[in-house]
Formats: structure tokens, sequence, C-alpha cells
């Protein structure tokens, strides 16, 4: 991906529709653009062909806001980063799909993980620090995020969509999972330091 960046971002600033200063802003949105456009596609190929196109859908919706706002794991490449995403929304698409626990279970798990979540905290990411102010920025969004899948997960138990509601406990264990690790990633990186 950051080959292609930098190809179309030389192109952009050959062609003067940017400036030398803008040059590496115009990188990064070019590499982080086509890196989630290639996570998408991966994703929603993989959800078409186990046809589960709803179950992706809602899978994004629940989990990438609260990823964004929350931190999480964060891997070594791009292409482990990819792949990880890729298989691990996989593995929770195909238990969906071949597994259920009826409504009241799922929601329950749902709650449990979720005040996990909120126990555990958001994850800085170690190469982008923030400050007091983005942090409660950060925290707002998180709290509106939950609160977002909280009125979900309710409307799924009424309706009695235990798929769904099943998914969405999936999703709130995946992210706990992975601010643990994270924490448990960043200890450690901060000890051999």
């Amino acid at each position: 991906m950051e080959k292609l960046s930098i190809v179309l971002t030389n192109y952009i600033l050959k062609k003067e529709v940017i400036s030398k200063e803008d040059y590496d802003v115009y990188l990064y949105g070019f590499q982080s653009f086509l890196e989630l456009f290639l996570n998408l596609v991966c994703s929603l190929c993989i959800a078409f062909f186990i046809h589960m196109e709803v179950e992706c859908l809602l899978f994004f919706l629940l989990f990438i806001p609260l990823r964004s706002f929350n931190g999480g794991l964060h891997l070594k490449s791009y292409f482990s980063c990819l792949v990880f995403s890729c298989a691990t929304m996989t593995v929770i698409l195909l238990i969906v799909k071949y597994y259920s626990l009826n409504a009241p279970v799922s929601f329950l798990l749902y709650l449990g993980f979720m005040v996990l979540i909120k126990l555990t905290g958001a994850v800085d990411h170690p190469n982008r620090p923030v400050d007091t102010d983005e942090n409660q920025t950060l925290t707002h969004r998180t709290n509106r995020t939950l609160f977002i899948s909280f009125l979900a997960a309710l409307c799924f138990l009424f309706l009695n969509l235990e798929n769904y509601i099943f998914l969405e406990a999936l999703i709130y264990i995946l992210v706990f999972i992975t601010l643990i690790l994270s924490k448990f990633t960043s200890k450690n990186r901060q000890q051999m330091e």
C-alpha cells in the first residue's frame, strides 16, 4: 500500500494539485484510504462468499466505531493486521451462522463484556499519544457508541433476533480481548525500554 500511496502522491504533486508542504498529509491519507478500502473489500467478499452480508455490515457498524474511539491491539505490519482482521471477522460470522445462544443469554453476555470494556478503558497507540481534551472527546464518543449499541441490543432482545444479539456479544468479546492484549503488549513494551 505504501508504494501505491507514494505513486499517487507523487502524481498529484507533479500535477501541482498539492504543494510539497502537504506531501506527507496526502501520503498518509492515500495510505489510510487504500488500507481501509482493501480491508473492506476483503471483508465484504468473505461475507458474500459465506452469505452473511447483513451480519458483516452489522459487524462493521458495531466494531469500527468502538475500535476507533477506544483503541485496541496494533500489529506490526498492515498485512498482519489485514489477515488478523479478516480472520477474526470470518470466525465470528461463522460462529453466528452455525451456532446460536438464545437472546437473553446473548444479551447478558453482551452486557457483561460491555461493562468489562468500559472498566478496561481506552488504549493509547504508542505512535499517537492522546492529550486530556482529546481523551475526553474519545471517551464521550465511546460512551455514545456503547449507548447506541445497547439500544440495538435491546431491540434485538425484544424482537428475539438471536443471531444479531449473539453477533453483538461476540463483537464485544473480541473488542475486550484486543483491549487486554493491547494493554499487555504495551506494558511489555514499556518494561523493555
